[in-house]
């Protein structure tokens, strides 16, 4: 239970945000220091470059981009805070180590390298990288759907409103491949669904960090006589266009984790083998399919797969009512009391070993 007799602690979040890297760990850091401030002074710093700056205009507390992770150590000297968060697949050793060694610290992020030895994990899905247990963690782990951060601006989709779009002619699809996306699979997924016999009506969703050339996507619609083709330039707004989608295809990412709360059945492709457990219970709970690794070979999959939803509309409806009540919108508060309340317990414990050594 919290406590309100207590000082205000100071809460430095670090997460990585570029169009190398995407946005995706913005948008959930971004979501829990917006709770954090509630309760805290809280800061955020990113890791990377302006294509973050969209996402950080009109909150409720600070943030800084930086360069690289050098620039981060002088905001921890400066910011001195009391616990630090981090949202990122990894950080400058010495940096992370001096971290480690002097604060409470809180990893986001459910691939990260330093995520054994921080003193709390949080986790959107029960399952864990292959190789790791919840013995494996020094800290305490919380992990589950009760944990999978939704963004305030992702609403939940009402049935009667998601069967018109899931039985309408033609079927609308929703494609999003990250904030960034490096590779520039969104050009290839496109130019593969041409392939596909019945007309569809594509809205290509590209984020803030998209850099790629809008003229190749320009000259793949054109050259697509069969399907109906939008391209949107979105952030924020993604799901007022998403929530008029029968169906998304997704690069597996935290977007998965607000489709499932909205309501919306996804496709999801990877890169590689050590990310497919990150959908693994979405997929087992009937909301989403796995088009697998390589994305490459995924592509072909994954249009196999939309194929024969748009030939079985039925099933699609069936994967929307099992989005009912499984994600939930109130994660961020969960994990933001909840480390609060871990922070003062341990240091409470700390107080009283060292009363009891003296």
């Amino acid at each position: 239970m919290l406590r309100f007799d207590r000082p205000v602690t100071r809460v430095l979040m670090i997460c990585r945000g570029s169009a190398k890297h995407g946005l995706g760990h913005v948008i959930r850091s971004r979501t829990v220091a917006a709770e954090l401030a509630t309760r805290s002074r809280v800061k955020l710093v990113v890791i990377g470059d302006t294509h973050a700056e969209p996402l950080l205009t009109g909150q409720n507390f600070p943030s800084l981009i930086v360069k690289d992770d050098r620039e981060v150590a002088s905001e921890l000297v400066a910011f001195a805070p009391d616990i630090v968060i981090f949202d990122l697949l990894e950080l400058e050793a010495e940096l992370l180590n001096s971290i480690l060694e002097s604060r409470f610290t809180v990893s986001l992020s459910p691939i990260f390298s330093a995520m054994l030895e921080v003193d709390m994990v949080f986790h959107r899905t029960r399952y864990l990288d292959e190789g790791l247990s919840a013995s494996s963690f020094r800290g305490s782990l919380r992990c589950g759907l009760e944990y999978a951060i939704v963004r305030r601006q992702c609403i939940r989709i009402e049935s009667d409103e998601y069967e018109a779009n899931a039985f309408g002619k033609p079927l609308a699809v929703a494609i999003s491949m990250g904030g960034g996306d490096a590779s520039n699979k969104t050009l290839q997924l496109l130019t593969a669904l041409r392939s596909v016999e019945v007309p569809l009506l594509l809205w290509v969703l590209l984020g803030e960090a998209y850099t790629h050339s809008y003229d190749a996507l320009v000259d793949c619609v054109k050259r697509d006589s069969r399907h109906e083709i939008i391209l949107a330039k979105t952030g924020d707004s993604m799901w007022r266009i998403m929530r008029q989608c029968a169906v998304a295809i997704l690069a597996g990412g935290t977007v998965t984790y607000e489709a499932a709360f909205a309501g919306l059945p996804s496709i999801n492709t990877f890169e590689e083998r050590g990310h497919l457990f990150l959908v693994r219970e979405l997929v087992e709970k009937g909301v989403c399919l796995n088009a697998g690794f390589p994305f490459d070979d995924a592509v072909d999959v994954a249009i196999a797969q939309l194929r024969q939803l748009e030939s079985s509309r039925s099933q699609l409806v069936e994967m929307h009512h099992r989005c009912r009540e499984l994600v939930g919108n109130d994660a961020a508060e969960r994990i933001a009391n909840e480390i609060i309340a871990q922070f003062w317990e341990k240091s409470d414990n700390c107080e009283a070993s060292l009363e009891q050594s003296l």
